[in-house]
Formats: structure tokens, C-alpha cells, sequence
């Protein structure tokens, strides 16, 4: 028993550095990532640059949600071939398949986006459809860190909320 648990370990090994070496997303490495504060712009800032005009009945709840969105100080993630998986913090993880039909994937109740991922040989890009936003997120790997452009794009804002994170790898 023992010798198969080995064998089976050292099989699904082999099968994920297959897997990933013939990857179409070649730019962007597997890991683990830790926001970088320092080097990464304020999206919580922006947000609230963008909300400015709203008027106060819909400002608190637009940002309330947008907020939500994009409080992240952690992520995973894996590939394997085709498929992405993305977890941020805690939060439920996405897997999506690159340049398929998108999934459903809900942060909390009151947020649920349809997420599909494409890919271009250097970078992956998520794109949420929300019930009121539409958000790209495009990550890169550059050395040991995840660099990440998102662009949020609401019917609620004149502009769009454009920003950029760094993320260093842990592991």
C-alpha cells in the first residue's frame, strides 16, 4: 500500500509539471503571492476618486461592493494546462478554463460574477460581469513578482477605475 501511495504521489508530480510546462499561459508562474503595499497603487482610493460623484444615496453602497471586490492581500495561483485557478485570501477559489464559456462565481451573497480567462503566452486575464460592473483583472509574472492591472468599468461611474498591484511570490 505504501509503494502505491508513493507511486501515485510521484505520478500526479510528473502529470502537473507536464501539465504546466505546456501551459499556454508561459508567462505567468504558479505560486503563491503576498500584496506588495508599498510598490502597488491605493484601490481603495481610486474607488472613492471614481464615487465622488455620485450622490450620497448611492455612493455608500457602491463602494460597499467594489470594496468587497478587491480587498485582497493574498493569492494563489495555479495552472495546469488549460485551466486557472485563482483564490484570493480566503475567499471561494475560481477555476475557469482559458477561452471557454464563462462560470459563475460568487464572493458573497449579494455578489455573484460570470468569470471566464484568456490567455496571450505572457499574461491571463480574468474578466467579471457583474450586475453592475464589468472588471478585467490581468495578471503577469516579472521575476518573483505578480503584477496585476485591473480596470472596473460601472454604469454608476463617468470614468473608469484603473489601478496596479504588486505581488511578491512566497513560495
Amino acid at each position: 500500500m505504501r509503494h502505491w501511495t508513493l507511486s501515485a504521489a510521484i505520478g500526479v508530480a510528473i502529470l502537473s509539471s507536464t501539465s504546466s510546462s505546456a501551459s499556454p499561459v508561459q508567462g505567468v508562474v504558479s505560486g503563491i503571492y503576498v500584496l506588495d503595499e508599498a510598490r502597488s497603487d491605493n484601490a481603495f482610493q481610486a474607488i472613492d476618486r471614481a464615487s465622488a460623484d455620485l450622490s450620497n444615496a448611492k455612493r455608500p453602497l457602491a463602494r460597499m461592493r467594489l470594496r468587497k471586490s478587491i480587498a485582497v492581500d493574498r493569492i494563489r495561483i495555479s495552472i495546469a494546462g488549460d485551466r486557472v485557478g485563482i483564490a484570493y485570501d480566503a475567499k471561494t477559489p475560481i477555476v475557469v478554463w482559458i477561452g471557454e464559456e464563462p462560470i459563475k462565481w460568487k464572493l458573497i451573497e449579494a455578489l455573484v460574477f460570470d468569470v471566464s480567462a484568456k490567455a496571450d503566452g505572457e499574461a491571463i486575464s480574468l474578466a467579471f460581469h457583474g450586475d453592475d460592473s464589468d472588471r478585467t483583472t490581468t495578471y503577469r509574472s516579472v521575476g518573483q513578482d505578480l503584477v496585476e492591472n485591473t480596470t472596473i468599468i460601472s454604469p454608476l461611474f463617468s470614468t473608469p477605475i484603473v489601478y496596479k498591484r504588486f505581488y511578491n511570490r512566497t513560495n
